[in-house]
C-alpha cells in the first residue's frame, strides 16, 4: 500500500509540475514588445495550395427542397479490389494527387493498400512513402481541355484519384488516413472546367461506414467562387439524386472476410462557366481558420484582456497545439472560481466541433452580462484543436501516427500522442488547483440527427446527478434532443477522454457533445446554428454556477435548479440507454504491429509490439544457428571424408527403409537438441577434436574416459582424512596427507603417492596397506 501511495504522490507531483510549467508566463523583454498574435505557419507532410477566405460572413441560405431519387442498381457486379479496378481503368485516369505515384505497383510485403500514404518518423527526409517509394514533391498530371480538373492539394483536402467512367460520370477514390488502411469518410475537393448547365455525376467508391445520413436527406456542402463574387453566398447544401449503398469493391484487409466498402453517389449542375466549385462532407474548418480567428481576438483590445494563450506542445507534424485561458482580470474571489474545460477536434473530420468552440470563445470574450458573470466565477481552459496534424493533412479520424486520439486517453504515449499526453497532465494539474465542475469534448456525428451528449453514470436510473446538466442544456438549446442522449460506460469506449476523466478526477458532468452532420427534423444545420449551440452551453452553465454560488449571495429564496431538474428526471420513463448509431472507432483500419515497428522509434512501442519484436529476434537467431550448424557439419565432413564414408557403409540401411538424405543426419544428440530447443545461454563445451564429434565410436570412447575421470574425482573428494604411520620394512611406498589439522577431518585435499625407488612393492601389498588404513582409494 505504501508503494502505491508513493506512486500516486509522485504522479500528482508530476502533474502539478507540468501544469505550473505550462501556465507560467515567460519573463518580459524590455527591448521588444510582447507579441499577442500567433504566427500562421501550417506545416504539412507535403506542400499545400492556399484556400480562399471561407466563412467571412455567416450568411443564412434558403434550403432548396429537392426530391432525392435513389437509383436502381443494375445487376450485381463481381467482387474486386480497388487495385484491380485501377488496372482495368488506368486509361481513364484523369487525376491523382501525386504525379510520381505508380498506382499499379504492389507493396513488397504483399499488403497493398490502394490509397494509403505512410509517414516514417524514424527518418526526417523523406518522411512520406507510398508502397515503399518516397514522395518528395507533387504536381498535377496534365488533363485534357474538355475534361473536368480535380484538385485536393490544399489544407484539409481529401481526394486520392479520379477516373472518367463515362460522359459526365466520374469515379472518385478517397485517401485513407495517413498510416492507416481505412477511415475514409471525409471528402474535400475542387472541380474546375465545367460549363454552365452541365450536370455531372460523382461516385465516391470507398466510404467506410455501413450507414449514413445521405440516405435521409443530407446533401454535400458546396462553395462556388463565382457565386460568392456575385451574391456573397458562401457554403450551401446542394446536389440531387443522392444515395449511399454498398459498393462492389472489397477491402484490402482482411481478404478472408471479404468486407466491402460503401459508395456515395450524387449529381450536381454547374451554374457558371469557368467556375471553381468546392465539394465537402460538411463545412470545412481548417487550422488556418483557427489561427486567424484567435489572432482576431488577440488584436482586439476589448477581448484580449480576458483571454491568454499558451503553447501546449508540438505535434508530430511540427504544428502547435494551443491552450487558451479565459477569465476575469480582477482578483476578487479568484480562489473560489470553478474550473471548466472544453476540448474540440480530436477527430479531424468533424468540423462541427470547431464551430461550436468558436461560438463558445466569442461568447465568453464578449460584453454580455452573462459572459461577464461566468468570467468572474469560472476559469475556462480551452483546447480548440487537439488533432492539428490530422486537420491539416485531410484525415477523418486519426493523427499522423495512425491512431484515434479519443481512444488513447487511458495511457497516452508521450512521443506518439503528445497533445493527449500533455492535455491530460494539464487537466490533472488544473484539478488540483481548483474544483472542475464541467468537462465537454466536442464532436460531430454522421449517423444521427440533432445534437445530443454521451455521459457517464454509476447506475441506469434516470434520476441521477450526471443527467442534470444534460437536461438543462436540452431545455435551453432548441437544437438539442435529450431523448438521443445516453449515459453508459461501455467497454468499447473505456479509453475515451470522457470516461477516463470521469473515473480519475471524479467529475460528475463530463460529456461528449455530438452535433449532427445533417441537422434537425430533416433541415440542415447552418454554421450559425453550430455556433449558437456553443452559446447555449454557456447559458446553461451560468444557471448552474448561479445555483452553486448561492451561499456567497443573498438569493436564498430562489428555488434550487438542480433539485427541480432531479424531480423532473424522476417523472421521466426509464430508458435502456442503447446507442443505435454510435460512431465507434474502426480498429481493423489500424496497421498491424509489424508495420508499425517499421515507422516509429523503439521508445514508442507498446508492450505487445515489444513482445512481437522479441519473437522475431528469437526466430532469426534460430535460423542463423541452424545455418551455422549446417555449415560446420559440411566443413567437418569435407575435412575427414574417408572415416565418415566407412562409417556410413557399415551402418547402411536396406533400400526399402533407407532414410532420405538430410544435411543434419548423424549429428550428435546434444547438437540435435540444441537445434530443436529454444535458444538459451549455455556453458562452453569441452574442447574435443573435430573427428570425435562426427565419428560415433570415438565419441563413445571419449564419453567413457570422461565418465571414469569424473568418478575418480568423486572418489578423491569422498576419501576421509587419515594419518598413516604404519611402518613396514617391505614397503617402500610413503603416503603424504595434507591439511590434517582441520577440525572436521572429513576431507582430504590431495594425496600423492611417492615411490622412493629403494625396493619395489607388489600390487597385493599396496592393496593390503590401503585396506589397513581404511581408505577406499583404488590404485
Amino acid at each position: 500500500m505504501n508503494s502505491k501511495n508513493k506512486n500516486n504522490d509522485s504522479s500528482s507531483e508530476d502533474d502539478a509540475k507540468v501544469y505550473e510549467t505550462l501556465t507560467k508566463l515567460p519573463p518580459a523583454n524590455e527591448l521588444m514588445p510582447r507579441k499577442l498574435t500567433i504566427d500562421i505557419d501550417v506545416k504539412s507532410l507535403f506542400p499545400l495550395k492556399p484556400l480562399p477566405q471561407f466563412n467571412q460572413i455567416y450568411s443564412t441560405f434558403i434550403e432548396e427542397i429537392q426530391t432525392i431519387q435513389h437509383p436502381i442498381e443494375a445487376s450485381q457486379q463481381e467482387e474486386r479490389t480497388l487495385l484491380e479496378y485501377f488496372e482495368e481503368n488506368k486509361q481513364n485516369l484523369i487525376y491523382k494527387r501525386f504525379d510520381q505515384l505508380d498506382l499499379s505497383k504492389r507493396s513488397p510485403n504483399d499488403r497493398t493498400y490502394f490509397s494509403t500514404l505512410f509517414a516514417n518518423f524514424k527518418k526526417q527526409y523523406p518522411r512520406v512513402y507510398f508502397r515503399g517509394d518516397p514522395l518528395f514533391d507533387q504536381k498535377l498530371i496534365p488533363c485534357q481541355t474538355d475534361q473536368l480538373k480535380f484538385d485536393s492539394n490544399f489544407e484539409s483536402g481529401n481526394l486520392f484519384c479520379a477516373f472518367k467512367r463515362a460522359e459526365n460520370v466520374y469515379d472518385l477514390i478517397l485517401q485513407n488516413d495517413i498510416n492507416t488502411r481505412g477511415n475514409t469518410q471525409w471528402f474535400f475537393f475542387s472541380v474546375t472546367g465545367a460549363q454552365a448547365g452541365q450536370t455531372v455525376q460523382f461516385n465516391l467508391l470507398n466510404h467506410l461506414k455501413s450507414s449514413s445520413l445521405f440516405n435521409e436527406g443530407l446533401q454535400p456542402a458546396i462553395y462556388s467562387m463565382k457565386e460568392n463574387e456575385i451574391t456573397k453566398k458562401e457554403w450551401t447544401r446542394g446536389g440531387f439524386n443522392i444515395s449511399y449503398f454498398k459498393s462492389p469493391f472489397i477491402k484490402e484487409y482482411p481478404q478472408t472476410m471479404k468486407a466491402k466498402y460503401y459508395q456515395l453517389r450524387f449529381s450536381y449542375t454547374f451554374k457558371h462557366n469557368n467556375d471553381k466549385v468546392y465539394f465537402a462532407h460538411s463545412y470545412p474548418y481548417t487550422y488556418t481558420n483557427l489561427l486567424e480567428f484567435l489572432n482576431s481576438i488577440l488584436i482586439n483590445p476589448e477581448k484580449n484582456q480576458y483571454m491568454s494563450r499558451k503553447s501546449l506542445c508540438t505535434t508530430l507534424g511540427g504544428n502547435t497545439c494551443e491552450v487558451l485561458t479565459i477569465t476575469s482580470n480582477s482578483m476578487q474571489r479568484r480562489a473560489y472560481r470553478k474550473g471548466v474545460v472544453f476540448l474540440a477536434r480530436q477527430h479531424p473530420g468533424e468540423p462541427q466541433g470547431s464551430y461550436v468552440m468558436q461560438g463558445i470563445i466569442e461568447y465568453l470574450t464578449s460584453n454580455n452580462p452573462q459572459a461577464e458573470y461566468l468570467r468572474q466565477n469560472c476559469i475556462f481552459k480551452i483546447f480548440p484543436m487537439m488533432n492539428t496534424d490530422g486537420v491539416v493533412n485531410g484525415n477523418y479520424r486519426c493523427g499522423l501516427e495512425g491512431s484515434d486520439f479519443n481512444r488513447r486517453w487511458k495511457k497516452p504515449n508521450k512521443y506518439l500522442h503528445p497533445t493527449v499526453y500533455y492535455a491530460k497532465k494539464y487537466i490533472k494539474g488544473f484539478s488540483k488547483e481548483r474544483q472542475i465542475i464541467l468537462v465537454i469534448d466536442l464532436h460531430g456525428h454522421s449517423r444521427k440527427q440533432s445534437s445530443f451528449v454521451y455521459g457517464c453514470a454509476y447506475s441506469s436510473q434516470v434520476k441521477t446527478i450526471e443527467r442534470v446538466f444534460a437536461l438543462l442544456m436540452a431545455k435551453m438549446n432548441p437544437f438539442m434532443d435529450y431523448s438521443s442522449c445516453t449515459f453508459r460506460v461501455e467497454n468499447s469506449k473505456d479509453k475515451t477522454a470522457r470516461i477516463q476523466i470521469w473515473r480519475e478526477l471524479k467529475i460528475n458532468w463530463v460529456y461528449t457533445y455530438e452535433c449532427s452532420f445533417y441537422g434537425q427534423q430533416k433541415k440542415h444545420f447552418q454554421i450559425k446554428d453550430y455556433m449558437n449551440c456553443g452559446v447555449s452551453i454557456c447559458n446553461s452553465l451560468s444557471q448552474i454556477v448561479k445555483d452553486t454560488s448561492k451561499e456567497f449571495t443573498n438569493q436564498a429564496n430562489i428555488p434550487d435548479i438542480q433539485q427541480q431538474i432531479l424531480e423532473e428526471l424522476g417523472k421521466m420513463p426509464q430508458t435502456d440507454d442503447q446507442d443505435q448509431g454510435s460512431d465507434t472507432s474502426q480498429s481493423d483500419a489500424e496497421l498491424s504491429d509489424d508495420e508499425i515497428v517499421q515507422l516509429f522509434q523503439p521508445k514508442t512501442y507498446s508492450l505487445k509490439q515489444k513482445n512481437f519484436l522479441k519473437q522475431l529476434d528469437t526466430k532469426k537467431k534460430q535460423i542463423t544457428t541452424k545455418q551455422t550448424l549446417v555449415t560446420q557439419k559440411n566443413s567437418i565432413l569435407q575435412e575427414s571424408p574417408s572415416k565418415n564414408q566407412q562409417q556410413q557403409q557399415d551402418n547402411k540401411l536396406p533400400q526399402s527403409s533407407q532414410k532420405p538424405k538430410n544435411i543434419a543426419y548423424r549429428v550428435p544428440a546434444h547438437v540435435k537438441l540444441r537445434q530443436i530447443e529454444p535458444i538459451r545461454e549455455q556453458q562452453q563445451p569441452i574442447m574435443v577434436d573435430k573427428s570425435c564429434q562426427t565419428d560415433d565410436w570415438l565419441y563413445r570412447q571419449w564419453l567413457i574416459q570422461i565418465g571414469k575421470q569424473k568418478k575418480q574425482e568423486e572418489y578423491q573428494s569422498q576419501t576421509p582424512t587419515r594419518n598413516i604411520y604404519k611402518s613396514s620394512s617391505q614397503s617402500a611406498t610413503r603416503f603424504i596427507v595434507k591439511n590434517t589439522s582441520k577440525p572436521d577431518r572429513g576431507r582430504v585435499d590431495s594425496i600423492s603417492l611417492v615411490n622412493s625407488g629403494i625396493q619395489k612393492t607388489s600390487f597385493s601389498q599396496q592393496r593390503q596397506i590401503m585396506r589397513y588404513s581404511g581408505s577406499n582409494f583404488m590404485y
